[in-house]
C-alpha cells in the first residue's frame, strides 16, 4: 500500500510542477503544447479603461485539430503587463491544476455566487444540463484575490453559477 501511495503522489508531481512553473511568466506567448481556451477580465475599479487589470484565464493542452474539444490543463490568474497590437499580455501570478472531473462538467468563470452573493472573481467547475436558473452541482471553486493575485479555495456546497442556458428553448 504505501508504495501506492507514493507513485500517486510521484505522477502527480509533474503536473503540479507545470502549474508552478508558469508563475511568473508573460503569456502570450504560450508554453510549448498549451493554447489559451477562454477566461474572464476582472477590475476593482470602476474606471472602463481598467476593465481588464486582472483575469482569470484557461490553459488547454495544443492539439492540431481545431474542432476538437479542448482539454483544460491549468486555471491561471494573470495582472495585465501591456498589450501588443489587440493582444493583451498577462503576467501570470497564480497557477492551479485543472481539476480532473467526470463528464458533463464545463469550468464557469465571471457569473458565480457565494453564499447567493455575486462574485466575478470566482472560477467554479460545475455540472451543466439543468433547468434550474443557477447551477449547484459544483465540483471545484477558487475566487482569485486581486490584491495578492492568488487563487483561495472555495467550498463548492457554498457556491453557484447563473445557468446561461436557462429559459432558452
Amino acid at each position: 500500500m504505501p508504495v501506492r501511495v507514493a507513485s500517486l503522489v510521484l505522477a502527480m508531481l509533474p503536473m503540479a510542477a507545470g502549474a508552478v512553473e508558469l508563475i511568473g511568466k508573460t503569456m502570450p506567448p504560450y508554453p510549448p503544447g498549451l493554447r489559451d481556451i477562454g477566461g474572464s477580465c476582472l477590475s476593482d475599479s470602476a474606471d472602463p479603461a481598467h476593465v481588464c487589470d486582472f483575469s482569470i484565464g484557461l490553459l488547454a493542452d495544443a492539439d492540431t485539430d481545431p474542432d476538437a474539444e479542448p482539454v483544460p490543463r491549468y486555471v491561471v490568474a494573470g495582472r495585465m503587463a501591456g498589450r501588443e497590437g489587440p493582444l493583451a499580455l498577462w503576467k501570470i501570478t497564480d497557477a492551479q491544476t485543472y481539476p480532473k472531473v467526470e463528464k458533463g462538467y464545463f469550468w464557469q468563470a465571471g457569473s458565480c455566487r457565494v453564499d447567493k452573493v455575486d462574485d466575478a472573481k470566482i472560477i467554479a467547475v460545475v455540472r451543466q444540463g439543468t433547468e434550474e436558473e443557477y447551477l449547484t452541482d459544483v465540483a471545484w471553486a477558487r475566487r482569485l484575490d486581486l490584491k495578492s493575485g492568488k487563487f483561495s479555495v472555495l467550498d463548492p456546497a457554498h457556491v453557484d453559477c447563473v445557468n446561461e442556458g436557462y429559459g432558452e428553448p
